[in-house]
């Protein structure tokens, strides 16, 4: 009954944040530079992310009027039971936020570390993780740089 409850909860919370992330998105300029436009792909992860926080919220609700017995739950107990997905939003936020200031490659790499301290079960082999996570992002800027023609928001080192 908990995990529907928080089940229930996250998928409302992951529709409100797809709602205002899509929001956001009608907000990126047009630059009209290639052959898509640059809010392409936010959208199609913000739509992948709706249909996924639907099937979440209907698997909730199934198992919540399924179950019949009813548990009393703190405000406290449900924070701490999902501490690593407030923590990944507050990341997320973090992210989005230091993004046209330390560039896209900076800010995504700072990005997948944190979230590897926050989501791994073990943390053997950083060095190497570290160096797969850097070798995601730059194939990841010249796709999206190069052949896709979106841009990316300059830092530091590109």
């Amino acid at each position: 009954m908990i995990s529907a409850k928080r089940d229930l909860l996250n998928a409302i919370l992951l529709l409100a944040f797809s709602g205002l992330a899509y929001i956001g998105s009608t907000q990126i300029p047009i630059q009209g530079f290639g052959k898509t436009e640059a809010n392409f792909f936010p959208n199609i992860i913000i739509a992948v992310l709706v249909f996924l926080s639907v099937c979440l919220l209907t698997q909730s609700i199934y198992r919540f009027t399924k179950d019949s017995k009813s548990e009393k739950v703190s405000i406290r107990s449900a924070i701490r039971s999902n501490k690593k997905v407030i923590i990944t939003f507050g990341l997320f936020a973090a992210y989005v936020f230091i993004l046209p200031y330390a560039g896209y490659f900076i800010a995504s790499i700072l990005f997948l570390i944190g979230l590897y301290t926050v989501l791994a079960p073990n943390k053997n082999k950083i060095v190497l993780v570290i160096l797969f996570m850097i070798g995601l992002v730059f194939i990841l800027y010249v796709v999206f740089q190069q052949v896709l023609s979106v841009f990316l928001p300059p830092g530091i080192l590109f």
